[in-house]
């Protein structure tokens, strides 16, 4: 589904000269390149700040601990969803899920979000309650497939419940979200947002990658201090934080493919429009004399590969 190489065969030259440039100046760990790759990606997005993390799983663990989220916490996600309540639980915060829409997948429409989280939560002395008595903190909406959640209504049922909101957008780099303010990229609306660049996604490193990208300077600065085992200054730990810091190599590959993702994008959207196209006129049902006995009446479909040529 995804050829890397060919990527790769594009860009090896100023890849190549990216990494003889970390080698050469044997700076591996939180150096100008990350420095300047955090630059690249608050142009990108939109954020005001950007933190270089070892992976999109740790960038959403570092924002929970960085939050002090943890014991008698509880976090409302969805339940469709790869690895987020790992985090969560690793910190001993419950998670509690909202129900998803079926078409896109994502958190539901918020009315539906709404009536969803009243059979799970209730307000116990003003604040919100799951039934087991855990106080809830925050929201996280994942975003998936370029698709956004209805982030408008999610920001208002977190403002009437006085809830954080941590996007996961580790899918969605680029995606653009319609407010009504003006269109805003996804991880830049709730109060943090949590990016992965693990090799497959749209902006993949040469292995693992993340980051977290936020507007308030007070916790962007927590967050630095968290991906360094909460030390500042060196050797003074001001609290537990862990080992989430983006290493050079990555964040130097990272800035060489950034400016091409708006233009790799576009070529994704174009193939599918492409293949919509195609595809109609590239079913057939097969012959009855093809169909085995036992098949019966169902209708059995067949694509001609010989039909469809590829998109460029």
């Amino acid at each position: 589904m995804l050829d890397l190489s060919e990527q790769y065969r594009a860009l090896a030259t100023p890849i190549r000269q990216q990494i003889d440039e970390v080698l050469q100046s044997q700076r591996f760990i939180l150096g100008p390149k990350v420095e300047q790759f955090e630059r690249a990606l608050c142009d990108y997005t939109g954020a005001k700040f950007a933190i270089g993390v070892s992976s999109g799983t740790d960038a959403l663990l570092a924002v929970l601990m960085a939050l002090e989220i943890g014991p008698g916490d509880a976090v409302i996600t969805t339940p469709y969803s790869f690895s987020r309540p790992l985090p969560v639980s690793h910190g001993s915060a419950r998670h509690r899920s909202l129900s998803i829409s079926r078409r896109k997948l994502l958190i539901s429409h918020p009315k539906r979000s709404d009536r969803s989280l009243k059979k799970i939560v209730r307000q116990v002395d003003g604040v919100l309650m799951t039934r087991d008595r855990q106080a809830v903190r925050l929201i996280i909406p994942v975003h998936l497939f370029g698709l956004c959640c209805e982030m408008d209504s999610i920001m208002d049922i977190a403002r009437e419940h006085k809830l954080l909101v941590i996007e996961d957008a580790a899918q969605a780099i680029g995606a653009e979200y319609p407010r009504s303010g003006g269109v805003a990229s996804a991880g830049t609306i709730g109060d943090v947002g949590c990016l992965s660049f693990y090799p497959s996604k749209n902006l993949g490193a040469a292995g693992d990658a993340g980051a977290v990208v936020c507007l308030a300077e007070n916790l962007a600065t927590r967050l630095r201090t968290c991906r360094q085992h909460g030390m500042e200054p060196r050797y003074h730990h001001q609290f537990i934080g862990g080992n989430f810091r983006l290493d050079e190599m990555q964040a130097a590959i990272l800035q060489v493919k950034l400016p091409h993702l708006a233009n790799w994008s576009a070529a994704r959207r174009a193939a599918a429009d492409f293949y919509r196209g195609e595809f109609p006129g590239a079913i057939w049902e097969i012959p009855s004399f093809f169909q085995p006995s036992h098949i019966g009446s169902a209708p059995v479909i067949i694509i001609s590969i010989t039909s469809l040529s590829f998109a460029p």
